[in-house]
């Protein structure tokens, strides 16, 4: 299957994104950097998580690539690489989505679909 593309980020670097996202104390964490960078001991303090905790959820984080870390003497920060994304995504989550009615759907559906096959044809 080919990998599609989102501007620069492709359909499996996103999923990763998404994978990483999908845990509550992460989505936190996230919103806690989203408002400024921050260290191990203040996300701790602030999410009251056990310490060990935290870091196992910023490792996953840093590994998808959603933070980064730098050292400041004894303390480990961190800080969002795609502050954006991160936006986005948390404004999309907890945005009030309507429920599309089955009808509506079907319709969406059959009109993508003509206009779909109506371009084979062309």
């Amino acid at each position: 299957m080919k990998d599609l593309e989102y501007g620069t980020i492709s359909t499996k670097r996103l999923a990763e994104f998404l994978k990483a996202m999908a845990n509550p104390v992460r989505l936190r964490i996230l919103e806690e950097l989203l408002r400024n960078p921050r260290c191990v001991t203040a996300i701790h303090e602030i999410l009251g998580a056990k310490q060990p905790n935290i870091s196992q959820h910023l490792s996953v984080l840093k590994n998808s690539g959603l933070i980064l870390a730098e050292r400041d003497g004894p303390y480990r920060c961190y800080y969002l690489r795609w502050p954006g994304l991160v936006k986005a995504v948390l404004e999309a989550l907890s945005a009030d989505w309507p429920e599309t009615g089955i009808e509506e759907a079907r319709s969406s559906f059959s009109k993508a679909l003509k206009n779909r096959l109506d371009g084979i044809g062309s």
